[in-house]
This record gives structure tokens, C-alpha cells and sequence, in this order.
């Protein structure tokens, strides 16, 4: 077998990477749920939702006491995304919202649902920082990732799939009670 660099040259992704960084995409979250593990995963898309939600909601204008005198910079707002979700996952396993949800440790769970969920945050976290890049900037992404992370339909499905991937995804041992 004789393998070279001209059999690379000769295989082709029909003029694009895309299927390519798809593939490392999936192994990457593989990789990734497996070693969080199921509760974790959980742990962080609340952060990601929770985050999210402040993020786009503080009223940047009206902070003038803070010394802004304009929006920040989508570098700005994406670090401040960032390090909500940061405190959120340490804040998260202390509260009671932890033991609403019946999350503790890393909760094992069938590989494929592991998958499935990280596929989805990793999905919800590009959807997300998404929203805050200026419009110049995702006008320049590939096709496949403007149909995939741009727009209202999109970011629509991002946010709606994972939470239905948690109720639905649960595992044998939380079955939940209504009588407790």
C-alpha cells in the first residue's frame, strides 16, 4: 500500500471541508459527553440557557454609571457569556436546583444519549456565540454553517432541541414520581 501525498491531493470533499469538520465535530462530542458524562452535560446547558438569557438582556445602555458609553464589542459580550457559564457550572451543583432536576455526580448514561446531548450543547454553544458576532462576520461562514447556526429558525431549534433532549433523554434510575 503506498500512500503518499498526492492520494491525499486526489481525494476530494466535493470543494469544501464541511463533511470533514462535521465528522471531527461528531468525534470531538463524542469525546467530549463521554468524559463529562450525562449530568454534567445537563449541568452545563443550564448554564449555557441561564447565561444566555442574562447575556442578552442586560440593558447596556442604562449602565453608564459603570463607565460604558456603548455597547461592547462582541469579543466583550461573548467573554462575559463565557464566564457566566463558567460560575453557573459551580454554581449550579450547590443549589437546590441540583436536586430539582435529580442531578449528582457525573451520571452515567447509554453512550448514545451522551452523544446526542453533546451534539446538541456543542450545537447550542456555536448557536449561541453566533448571536453576538456581527453580521460582516457570519456573512463570511460557509454555507452549511449559516443554514445550520444563522438565523432566527436556527438559533429557534438550537434553543428548543436540547431542552426536549433532556426531558425526553432521561435515565432508568430517574423516573420521576409526582406523589413524592
Amino acid at each position: 500500500m503506498n500512500f503518499s501525498a498526492n492520494s491525499l491531493s486526489n481525494f476530494s470533499f466535493s470543494g469544501s471541508w464541511d463533511w470533514l469538520m462535521i465528522l471531527v465535530f461528531l468525534a470531538v462530542a463524542l469525546v467530549y459527553g463521554l468524559s463529562m458524562g450525562r449530568n454534567r452535560l445537563v449541568i452545563v446547558m443550564l448554564g449555557f440557557y441561564f447565561s444566555f438569557l442574562i447575556t442578552r438582556a442586560i440593558p447596556w445602555k442604562q449602565l453608564t454609571f459603570l463607565g460604558l458609553k456603548e455597547v461592547p464589542s462582541s469579543t466583550a459580550q461573548i467573554f462575559i457569556f463565557l464566564a457566566l457559564v463558567i460560575g453557573f457550572y459551580f454554581l449550579i451543583p450547590h443549589s437546590s436546583l441540583r436536586h430539582a432536576m435529580r442531578l449528582g455526580g457525573k451520571g452515567r448514561g447509554a453512550w448514545w444519549q451522551i452523544l446526542v446531548l453533546s451534539i446538541l450543547q456543542i450545537g447550542l454553544i456555536l448557536a449561541m456565540v453566533v448571536v453576538f458576532l456581527p453580521v460582516k462576520v457570519t456573512a463570511e461562514l460557509s454555507p452549511l454553517a449559516r443554514i445550520i447556526f444563522v438565523g432566527p429558525l436556527a438559533q429557534f431549534f438550537w434553543i428548543l432541541l436540547p431542552i426536549l433532549a433532556i426531558m425526553f433523554l432521561r435515565g432508568r434510575q430517574q423516573q420521576y414520581s409526582y406523589d413524592e
